[in-house]
């Protein structure tokens, strides 16, 4: 492998990393959104009693949370699949 080669593997490799930094900092980002709406859900469930506006916001929190929950099984799908193989 030449010189240029190298330096060429290097900054794929640093390439690399800053996109799985950025991944990885998108889903803790998500996942704490997801904890966050969990957190008002309990709150909402443990009401004896909502309201046809406080149910609509349930359902809209309750969908969200869903949405997350699939955009972090995206980025660890797509995480592991970019794994290298050692």
């Amino acid at each position: 492998m030449t010189g240029s080669d190298r330096k060429g593997v290097r900054m794929q490799e640093n390439a690399t990393r800053r996109d799985y930094m950025g991944s990885f900092e998108d889903l803790e980002a998500l996942r704490k959104q997801h904890r966050d709406l969990e957190a008002k859900l309990e709150v909402m469930d443990r009401q004896l009693y909502l309201s046809a506006q406080e149910e609509a916001e349930r359902a809209r929190l309750k969908k969200q949370k869903l949405a997350i929950k699939d955009r972090i099984h995206l980025l660890l799908s797509h995480a592991s699949a970019e794994q290298p193989a050692e």
